[in-house]
């Protein structure tokens, strides 16, 4: 397992977005809830204006993923009043999630209000066991917090969604660093400037051959290998959980994103293990990095 290393450099401001796709948003949000406490007389037009709501958003703040068409053909035929009103909910909220989750801090409380309104559609429209009302409770008054990125981070953990016997003490883990000890020193510094630098100060070479009547029928051999290494990179913040790092050596763009407290890279095909006997295949999967602030 070896980590492998055209944004303009950070100023120090974080990114705005055009105020015209938080109204289109705001409008959608409104024309779903009102859409939800529809009746029989009033539900075809409702359906229309939610329609035509979710087309202007389009128009105005795109669709890459999809969602907002999806949600056009969910609603299918406005003649007919026959889309489940749950349904419409969880999706409402499910594209007020998204909008929330890549918003700027200048327009947090917009997008943060967006949320909420579309959770507590949705509890009117579906119910709620007490997860949704735990949301809007965590959510609080929707003032921005803004994440400060800056400083030095460390490894705490690297995951894969398989978990696996790695020391061969018969015991699996999916996070591996409790499967070797390797990468225990492994840290990242993103610097006021929009500069930054990973340490590398470890690295794993793994191998895997068989051995009947273990976990998965196999062995892995692990070896450390100690390196300095330093790869300096320019990084942006993109809203309140994104951040985009540029390496200097080859531009090549990685993602941190946000989760609580800690920040998450994930690496494609980091994971590495050669096999050495002809019946075991090598596995080539991705981890995920995972980072406390020291």
């Amino acid at each position: 397992m070896a980590i492998n290393c055209d944004n303009e450099p950070y100023e120090g401001e974080i990114i705005t977005e055009n105020n015209s796709c938080n109204l289109a948003i705001q409008a959608t949000n409104s024309a779903a809830e009102n859409l939800i406490n529809s009746n029989t007389e009033n539900y075809a037009l409702l359906c229309e204006l939610y329609r035509s709501a979710l087309e202007n958003q389009i128009e105005v703040c795109g669709d890459d993923s999809g969602d907002l068409q999806d949600v056009i053909e969910l609603i299918e035929d406005c003649s007919v009043e026959s889309e489940d009103p749950c349904e419409i909910a969880q999706s409402a909220t499910a594209l007020a999630f998204e909008a929330f989750l890549n918003t700027t801090t200048q327009d947090y409380e917009v997008t943060c209000s967006a949320y909420v309104t579309a959770l507590e559609n949705e509890i009117i429209a579906c119910g709620d066991d007490g997860s949704l009302e735990s949301l809007i409770n965590e959510l609080g008054d929707c003032l921005p917090v803004v994440f400060d990125v800056t400083g030095s981070w460390m490894v705490v953990s690297i995951t894969n969604d398989i978990a696996r016997d790695l020391d061969n003490d018969g015991d699996v883990s999916n996070d591996y660093l409790d499967e070797f000890d390797c990468y225990n020193n492994e840290t990242v510094d993103f610097n006021t400037d929009g500069t930054g630098t990973f340490f590398f100060r470890s690295y794993t070479e793994i191998q895997v051959e068989s051995a009947p009547g273990t976990f998965d029928n196999v062995d892995f051999i692990v070896t450390c290998i100690e390196e300095i290494t330093n790869v300096d990179f320019t990084w942006e913040q993109i809203g309140l959980n994104i951040i985009d790092v540029t390496l200097n050596t080859d531009g090549t763009v990685l993602n941190f994103f946000r989760n609580g407290d800690n920040i998450f890279i994930a690496r494609r095909d980091d994971f590495v293990a050669t096999s050495i006997s002809p019946n075991v295949d090598s596995i080539v999967e991705d981890l995920i990095y995972e980072y406390v602030k020291l």
